[in-house]
């Protein structure tokens, strides 16, 4: 037998041991076999035995909250969490969240904070599930922007917007950009990206086909700033539009053209954008 299933065997002896009654002895009992169970866990992890480090990890937790250690609890489910990863996203998922919620019944807002970010990227990037994403992001901005970190807030709210988007929830993605674009006025720090929020919300009410919104947007974007009119990007809304009422197809491909020798378009906007261009053919063959 491995060290790590030695130790593994001496945590379950002793958690499931009677031993003598009464709230402390029973307390420290379960504190000993919480300790017996993470050195089984980091022995596995020695081993390379992740998903058993992980398994470990989450009774070492168990035996934590029957000590009422709850802030060690919320900590060893971190590394549940982190040992699950790699092989076992779901499981991963599944303990951080368990993390969260003992993190927020001990009021640590930040901490809860920036490992609902961690949730959403895992949910984004190894389950591809955007919509438990989107929504913990939005959470982890939420927190975020209760405790001040205004500009994380503003980061994490931009990926629901992001996200919002490529799954054409344009209502939500337009919502979010306006919302970080009106936290960002007025400060030097975000300041300069107010431009590219607004071209993204603009692109998203135009994929949405919703001209007239589009056309408000604009308006209502020079007039939050006023240095956005005449911008590469409000000129682009605007010739987009335009092409769109006209339904004229060789028009926005030359505009688009145009502005991506100045300004590189990145993965999202071309994606938007080769949208757009499918309704504005769609609009062309209307009017034939």
């Amino acid at each position: 037998m491995s060290d790590a299933r030695t130790l593994l065997a001496k945590a379950d002896k002793k958690a499931n041991s009677s031993g003598p009654f009464g709230l402390f002895a029973s307390s420290s009992r379960f504190e000993e076999a919480g300790d017996v169970y993470v050195e089984a866990a980091n022995a596995f992890r020695l081993e390379k035995d992740l998903n058993s480090a992980g398994k470990a990890f989450e009774k070492a937790a168990q035996m934590q909250l029957k000590s009422e250690a709850k802030d060690e609890a919320a900590n060893t489910y971190i590394e549940a969490y982190k040992s699950y990863r790699k092989n076992d996203p779901e499981e991963s998922a599944r303990v951080l969240i368990q993390a969260i919620t003992l993190f927020t019944q001990r009021g640590q807002f930040r901490r809860a904070a920036t490992y609902t970010q961690d949730l959403a990227t895992l949910y984004e990037t190894e389950l591809n599930d955007l919509d438990r994403a989107m929504d913990a992001y939005d959470e982890a901005g939420e927190w975020l922007s209760n405790d001040g970190a205004e500009s994380l807030a503003n980061k994490a709210w931009l990926k629901v917007a992001e996200i919002a988007a490529i799954k054409e929830d344009y209502p939500r993605a337009i919502a979010k950009y306006e919302q970080v674009a009106r936290n960002s006025l007025g400060n030097n720090l975000t300041k300069w990206s107010l431009k590219d929020y607004f071209f993204k919300a603009g692109l998203c009410h135009i994929a949405n086909k919703d001209i007239i919104a589009a056309k408000r947007a604009v308006e209502e974007y020079t007039d939050m700033d006023p240095t956005f009119f005449q911008t590469r990007e409000q000129v682009l809304l605007s010739d987009i539009i335009a092409a769109y009422e006209d339904g004229d197809q060789e028009r926005f491909t030359d505009k688009v053209f145009q502005f991506d020798q100045f300004s590189k378009l990145d993965k999202w906007k071309t994606t938007l954008l080769l949208r757009i261009k499918s309704s504005i053919q769609e609009e062309e063959d209307n009017i034939l």
